[in-house]
């Protein structure tokens, strides 16, 4: 009964309290959600606004801006921004000034997308993961981002609301502050105002005249200049001192030579004539993306050089087995070279896609995303991204280490490269054989380099029915003891054995202990040498059946 008692007198309060903070927080909250900036004034230095101007909503403001601007009537297309900055007395001249440098701005550098500009008073989001019934109000819209200086200023349209008017959508004073600035880097070049009316017209799709006759050849010209820096980096790398600096300056000569065609196309499309907007959504990407890859690629290809210098690329060298510390030195060097490429590569991704502008004005900000840019790559280089882990786990469990002696579907090689997506082997008869690297994973190989080099090289010879196989054991036995050093040996590890018999003859194995898998092959081909030499002295000579052709030839015919 207590329970219930107290229950029931709790419960309300605890409801009171919660009315009572939410009285306390919900105005402020509300103030702060509030769908446009207050201001006490806004341009009083203009007058009236025109009938035929809109600034009701974001689409109405832009359109209104676009249609004043393009009949020359910058007086009227003042009211469309922000002067709360400028004095009011010279709001109306000032205010026509920078509506023409926006107007200029705007059919320079801007794509409008339109698709974010809502035909709503308050800016109504919709789409996406917002729905018609759940979108949210809007008081500050980003049309644009200009790159100023060392920094990216934005092109913002803002609801603002006077004192004694209703809101209207205008460009932001700060943006109308950043105008004269944006101007002088965006806007026509001395070159330009020097060319003739007739190619400061308008031609296709909104370009200028002059820009279809000057892109073309100044790409042609870029890639001229491009292969001039190939060749003269190529000399320049002849004429080097040392070694190493001849192969850092080689490396040095696709980095330069896109660097400087990137170059060229930037500084010819910002400083001596400045694109429009039609064609600077296509030229600023490539140009950033040719910087990105110069500068990856420049710090690539030395570090390369670096480790190739450091590191003793003779396979001959790495494959003696007093070299295993060097073979272990050359497979973490290329372990690391592989992870420095690969931060690299990743680095310069990271930096191309946080340059959102550009991936927006090409409307890619679906590929802008990491996880979509992920899932193209990965599906589109499912095959190099798998070799690339492949050539990694390589590198790190040293299940093959550069140098390595070994027998890959039946052929004794040497692993004389690890690279990204393939191994490289040197067969033994001076070829290269080049394996996929997921391939090179999935299949087993034998290792003759790992651990103990020594090893047993197994001879088999056919004897007849009747050969002594003492005489032979006790002869082998002798070559290997006589022959005990670097080429044969210990003498414990050397035996003869029966393994099989059939009608031919039996079989015997010889079992060769040799303490390098570099010799080893070839002190076995002489050893089967002298069995031979010595099986048949003792059966010219001494009598003793020991090979089996003559008693092949006594066989009856059938």
């Amino acid at each position: 009964m207590t329970k219930s008692f107290a229950a029931a007198f709790i419960t309300p309060l605890i409801l009171l309290l919660c009315a009572f903070l939410l009285s306390i927080a919900l105005p402020g909250r509300l103030a702060a959600q509030e769908p446009y900036f207050e201001t006490d004034t806004l341009n009083e230095g203009l007058g009236d606004l025109p009938d035929d101007i809109s600034r009701d909503t974001p689409m109405s403001s832009v359109e209104s801006l676009l249609y004043a601007t393009e009949r020359g009537e910058f007086e009227k297309a003042a009211h469309l921004l922000d002067l709360s900055g400028i004095d009011p007395a010279e709001q109306a001249a000032r205010g026509a000034e920078l509506a023409q440098m926006l107007s200029i701005l705007i059919d320079r550098k801007v794509m409008i997308r339109w698709g974010a500009l809502a035909d709503r008073p308050d800016g109504w989001l919709e789409g996406g993961a917002d729905t018609t019934t759940t979108g949210r109000v809007r008081r500050s819209i980003r049309i644009d981002v200009f790159e100023l200086d060392d920094h990216n200023v934005p092109l913002r349209l803002n609801r603002i609301k006077p004192a004694n008017g209703d809101p209207a959508w205008v460009i932001s004073r700060q943006s109308v502050a950043n105008l004269p600035q944006l101007y002088e880097i965006y806007g026509p070049t001395p070159i330009e105002k020097s060319l003739p009316s007739w190619a400061r017209e308008k031609a296709l799709w909104g370009m200028y005249l002059w820009e279809i006759i000057f892109v073309p050849v100044m790409l042609i010209i870029a890639l001229l200049l491009g292969r001039l820096t190939y060749r003269g980096v190529t000399l320049l790398g002849r004429r080097a001192n040392t070694p190493l600096g001849h192969s850092i300056v080689r490396a040095l000569r696709w980095p330069a030579t896109i660097a400087i065609t990137a170059m060229l196309v930037g500084i010819s499309t910002r400083h001596v004539l400045v694109v429009s907007g039609v064609v600077d959504t296509f030229i600023s990407p490539a140009v950033l993306f040719g910087y990105i890859v110069a500068i990856t690629l420049a710090a690539v290809l030395i570090i390369d050089e670096l480790f190739d210098w450091f590191t003793l690329q003779n396979a001959a060298e790495l494959a003696d087995p007093d070299n295993a510390h060097l073979r272990n030195i050359a497979t973490t060097i290329s372990a690391a070279r592989k992870f420095i490429v690969v931060i690299a590569v990743l680095v310069a991704m990271g930096v191309l896609l946080s340059s959102a502008t550009t991936f927006q004005s090409l409307g890619l900000s679906l590929l802008a995303s990491a996880g979509a840019l992920t899932i193209v790559l990965g599906f589109a280089a499912r095959e190099v991204l798998g070799n690339i882990l492949a050539s990694v786990q390589i590198a790190l469990n040293r299940s093959a280490r550069i140098g390595d002696q070994l027998i890959f579907e039946g052929r004794y090689c040497t692993v004389e490269r690890i690279a990204f997506t393939y191994v490289q082997l040197l067969i033994w008869n001076g070829n290269r054989y080049i394996v996929p690297v997921s391939h090179f994973v999935k299949d087993a190989f034998e290792n003759w380099s790992i651990e103990d080099v020594a090893m047993i090289r197994p001879i088999i010879l056919t004897l007849t029915q009747e050969a002594d196989v003492d005489r032979l054991r006790q002869f082998f036995l002798d070559s290997v003891r006589n022959d005990d050093g670097e080429d044969t040996g210990p003498i414990e590890d050397a035996g003869v054995s029966v393994i099989e018999q059939d009608v031919f003859g039996k079989k015997v194995r010889f079992e060769l202990p040799t303490p390098h898998q570099n010799t080893g092959w070839d002190m076995q081909c002489r050893m089967r040498e002298r069995l031979l030499a010595e099986a048949w002295r003792l059966q010219s000579e001494e009598g003793l059946p020991m090979l089996p052709s003559a008693q092949l030839r006594d066989l009856p015919e059938s």
